[in-house]
């Protein structure tokens, strides 16, 4: 009964990762906005992660990009290097 409650929240998981895979902000070319965009990927067969990329673009026109992960957990961390 244990395992059957564990395997059904993993699955509600599941699924709440692919509903909130993909946020993103509007006018990400205009000076001083960004925009997020997060995909999710397997990293083994029953764990799911999201990676995430945040495109900035500054006021003098520079554009810098970073990248974030969020575990199952719903934890961020960075990439290792």
């Amino acid at each position: 009964m244990l395992m059957k409650l564990h395997l059904a929240a993993m699955a509600s998981m599941v699924l709440i990762a692919g509903s909130v895979a993909t946020a993103t902000t509007a006018n990400a070319g205009l000076p001083g906005t960004s925009t997020t965009e997060c995909v999710p990927f397997k990293v083994d067969r029953h764990t799911i992660h999201q990676r995430c990329t945040v495109t900035h673009t500054e006021a003098d026109g520079s554009i810098w990009v970073s990248v974030y992960y969020i575990d199952q957990n719903g934890v961020w961390y960075l990439p290792a290097d």
